[in-house]
């Protein structure tokens, strides 16, 4: 029983480590928190089910297709909204953000409906047994989907020019506007890379918890807690803050009661950012007076 929860929080806490490191990415790279970031995971969740329960799309294709229509979305969401508005204040960048997620919202409501989806996994790989707990194939897409994103996500951040230049850009834009980089085009990369890993995140979690056009706050929230509770900013505490709230909720839930998982996991968030403010892997930040 302890097992099987366990390996359950760490399922759910997978898909809240690749919500948290699409905040990361664009964190680092435009120097904002985007809340429109949960309308991705929302969106990659309804277009891949709606792809595959109304069109006929084989699951692998339909995970994909969602990735690149949603990664498509967020760039327009940066170039026609944020890079409009970046020399204002960064509440203003934030309430954008919020107002942009809304607007996304309604116009799924609208297009595909308030239909609760719930599409088949991607299958190919059976049910695996750990300790006595059961995981589903599709538990195990997840686990593999966050291994390869974060070893890709490190050889970018660290072994390419790209990777150079997005950090480069997040720690100074004047200067690296100095040494030949755009950093309105690394934006826009970022919000790419950002929407695409939150429409995977959504298309992979769908056959598990369902679809629809209203889940969007609930991965946003967990997913901007985990990237606070590891450090935002850092992508590896992105990814140990996700699985530590997953894993929390879900003892919470097998232990105490499902109706309090949600306030548990939160309230620890709090009690450590009270005793680390920076987050578990975060630095804390010196300014000058």
């Amino acid at each position: 029983m302890a097992v099987q929860i366990v390996v359950a929080g760490l399922t759910t806490g997978c898909i809240y480590a690749l919500v948290a490191l699409g905040f990361t990415i664009v964190y680092n790279s435009a120097g904002i928190v985007n809340f429109a970031h949960g309308e991705f995971i929302m969106m990659g969740g309804v277009i891949s089910a709606a792809l595959i329960l109304k069109s006929g799309f084989p699951p692998i294709l339909a995970l994909p297709a969602s990735m690149m229509l949603v990664g498509c979305v967020a760039v327009l969401v940066d170039s026609l909204i944020l890079q409009r508005a970046r020399r204002r204040s960064h509440i203003t960048l934030v309430m954008l953000t919020i107002g942009a997620g809304i607007v996304l919202r309604g116009a799924v409501e609208f297009t595909i409906g308030k239909d609760v989806y719930f599409p088949d996994g991607l299958g190919g790989i059976s049910p695996v047994n750990v300790f006595g707990a059961h995981l589903a194939g599709q538990g195990v897409w997840i686990g593999l989907a966050l291994i390869t994103v974060s070893v890709g996500l490190w050889y970018l951040l660290n072994i390419t020019w790209l990777g150079r230049a997005m950090r480069a850009t997040a720690e100074n834009p004047r200067a690296a506007t100095l040494m030949g980089i755009s950093p309105r085009l690394i934006s826009m990369v970022a919000f790419l890379m950002a929407g695409a890993l939150g429409a995977m995140a959504g298309a992979l979690i769908a056959p598990l918890a369902s679809a629809s056009y209203d889940i969007g706050l609930f991965f946003g929230i967990k997913g901007f807690a985990a990237a606070i509770l590891g450090g935002l900013g850092n992508p590896i505490g992105a990814i140990v803050g996700g699985v530590l709230i997953g894993t929390i909720e879900s003892l919470s839930a097998g232990y105490v009661a499902s109706a309090y998982k949600d306030a548990i996991a939160l309230a620890l968030l709090i009690i450590m950012l009270l005793l680390r403010p920076s987050g578990i892997f975060g630095s804390p930040q010196l300014k000058r007076v």
